[in-house]
């Protein structure tokens, strides 16, 4: 082997089990604060970023006009019944509640991406529609980045099938 091989080999070892300390030390948690995002208000008027970093679920007229949402079906359940449905979700999803309000139904949680532990915000809200039913409002935005190669539509889309079931 050349000399020149040997040294990538070392560069490429030294790198990747800085990475692998870095990354599973928790180290990169605290070098990506997900500081923390203003009160979200569902509504027509609700301010939503320039970047495409973000994706709604929402049903009637509780939210702004937005490429990136699909529309939120009606659950033949109450609100308070789709808010515990919610939480059982949330607990699944991995990541750490920062707000429960059972008077408003409104649960918020940061997300962290697997490799490099970017943090994503995620607002998820059961509003009553009719009679015992009710239909949810979510909210998933990125922290870093202009873009989110997907992660906020999936996330929020896995979370709607779940509570469909």
């Amino acid at each position: 082997m050349t000399r020149f091989m040997m040294v990538i080999m070392w560069f490429i070892a030294v790198v990747g089990l800085t990475f692998a300390g870095v990354r599973f030390s928790g180290l990169l948690d605290s070098m990506l604060p997900p500081g923390e995002p203003e009160i979200v208000r569902f509504s027509p008027e609700m301010a939503l970023p320039a970047q495409p970093n973000f994706y709604l679920v929402c049903g009637g007229n509780r939210c702004p006009p937005a490429i990136r949402k699909i529309d939120s079906p009606v659950f033949p359940v109450s609100a308070s019944q789709l808010f515990s449905r919610i939480e059982e979700i949330a607990g699944t999803m991995g990541g750490k509640v920062t707000l429960r309000n059972a008077e408003t139904l409104h649960l918020r949680i940061v997300l962290r991406s697997p490799v490099f532990r970017f943090p994503d915000w995620v607002d998820l809200q059961a509003v009553p529609v009719e009679d015992n039913t009710s239909q949810l409002l979510a909210y998933s935005r990125s922290v870093y980045g202009a873009a989110d190669l997907g992660a906020n539509k999936r996330r929020l889309k896995g979370c709607y099938r779940a509570l469909a079931r």
